[in-house]
């Protein structure tokens, strides 16, 4: 990819996440400095994400990535791949507006892993979305796996009453509660995708959690709970009738009614143990439902009892280890450091330790005529 290319992709990037920031805007909890350590991650992965990118990429290609990771339950996925441009190049804008706007202020070795990052990012989305770069661009929707899964799925589903119907929902939604809050309020867990067409009014639809803690090994150190779930991830596929779904690039799913459990004519659930996806019997939602409620309070209760700095760090921490998403692929994770880098921990938690807003953010807000005088949100490269 030469920087024109680059550019390019830049240009369209920013449009990604414009829209994306646009539609979330400014977030914040009772528990984490939400906006201030997703700023802190932008900073943090600038700083790290090329050299993460670069030792994958010679393990695989991002093609090959792709193609592998279209599947139930991957770990890569639409919401692990536009991580890559809406952290990395984030927190190049906001070094760059540090520098007057000036994208001639980066380093040239920054410059050429920057164009480094961009075609990993292209590759791998191309692949993963057969031709194109992003749910955005593929009309709204996350079509994740191939049509053999697809229909390997339907053969599962089983019929259900309204009443089941309601019993799963309420087991999925304590466990999006929990995964939540173990992302230190972020969605980083979980993965809508669909719809997958089974006849003229009804689809089929998934919801993924992954990285639960089932007793064995803690996503993050603060995990481990004394509450354990039956299996470390799970996803719930449902059939649904006269439902129209739309999907976003944080593989989040809206539907019409936005309340679909009478419209779900039937259900599975699955869990995957390595490369075997498995169906499981509804019974086992007891156990994750019992968990989900357990782990829950525990979580809420140590989070409650931390400071500013430690929420701030750790949810930034949280932000940034989903690039292991990347390295668990080909078994590199534990090559790496994971904690904050010098330069985040030096400059930017003192920083955001005072504020909880960057003042580089504006830029993703701007008007079109803005945008359109000034140039893309996320700076192009220099092309001297």
């Amino acid at each position: 990819m030469n920087v024109q290319e680059a550019n390019e992709l830049i240009a369209h990037a920013s449009e990604l996440v414009d829209y994306q920031v646009s539609k979330r805007g400014l977030l914040e909890t009772q528990l984490f400095p939400v906006t201030a350590y997703i700023c802190v991650s932008f900073y943090n992965a600038y700083d790290m994400l090329y050299d993460i990118l670069k030792k994958v990429s010679e393990k695989i290609t991002p093609e090959q990535l792709g193609i592998e990771s279209r599947k139930i339950l991957s770990e890569i996925q639409a919401l692990s791949i536009f991580y890559i441009p809406l952290y990395y190049m984030v927190g190049r804008m906001g070094e760059i507006h540090q520098n007057n706007g000036d994208p001639a202020s980066q380093p040239l070795e920054k410059r050429e892993e920057t164009v480094f990052v961009l075609d990993f990012w292209k590759r791998l989305a191309e692949s993963y979305f057969q031709g194109k770069i992003s749910v955005s661009d593929s009309e709204k929707k996350n079509i994740a796996i191939n049509q053999k899964d697809v229909d390997w799925t339907i053969d599962h589903l089983v019929d259900i009453t309204k009443e089941n119907a309601g019993n799963i929902k309420r087991t999925m939604a304590n466990l999006e509660i929990v995964s939540f809050l173990d992302e230190c309020e972020a969605r980083a867990k979980l993965c809508d995708h669909g719809p997958y067409p089974i006849n003229d009014n009804e689809i089929l639809v998934f919801r993924e959690i992954s990285h639960l803690f089932d007793g064995k090994e803690p996503h993050f150190p603060w995990s481990e709970t004394q509450a354990t779930a039956p299996f470390s991830n799970i996803a719930f596929a449902y059939r649904l009738k006269d439902v129209n779904v739309e999907f976003d690039d944080f593989a989040t799913m809206d539907t019409d009614p936005a309340d679909f459990t009478n419209h779900i004519t039937g259900a599975a659930i699955f869990t995957r143990d390595k490369d075997i996806v498995k169906p499981l019997d509804f019974d086992v939602l007891e156990g994750f439902n019992d968990y989900a409620t357990k782990a829950n309070k525990e979580l809420f209760l140590r989070f409650s009892k931390w400071d500013r700095k430690q929420r701030l760090i750790a949810g930034a921490y949280a932000y940034c280890y989903g690039y292991a998403r990347y390295t668990n692929q080909v078994s590199i994770t534990s090559d790496f450091n994971w904690d904050l880098t010098d330069k985040t921990m030096k400059t930017y938690i003192p920083s955001f330790m005072e504020s909880d807003f960057d003042p580089g953010i504006p830029r993703l807000m701007r008007s079109k005529a803005k945008k359109k005088r000034e140039g893309p949100s996320l700076y192009l490269l220099p092309e001297e």
